[in-house]
């Protein structure tokens, strides 16, 4: 799967699964990601987000960063997943 180019469409959770498999390095799932989706690409294998506006646009942002720590610790994880 080639990389995503800046301007283009989102990439899908096939694409977190590639990643996760096939980049020895650290990187992080970027753009569009909430508490909700985050579960969705945690299991898909992301170890990693990046998050902004989800958390600058929450009424309570502490609270925000608070739920999202909590999912990235104990959030889904990919058993097949190193």
């Amino acid at each position: 799967m080639p990389p995503h180019q800046a301007g283009g469409t989102a990439v899908t959770l096939d694409y977190v699964r590639w990643a996760a498999a096939n980049v020895p390095i650290p990187w992080f799932a970027i753009g569009g990601i909430t508490l909700q989706t985050s579960t969705p690409v945690l299991a898909a294998g992301a170890r990693r987000v990046c998050v902004v506006s989800a958390i600058l646009n929450a009424p309570d942002i502490a609270k925000a960063c608070q739920e999202f720590k909590q999912r990235l610790v104990s959030g889904p994880r990919n058993v097949e997943q190193s």
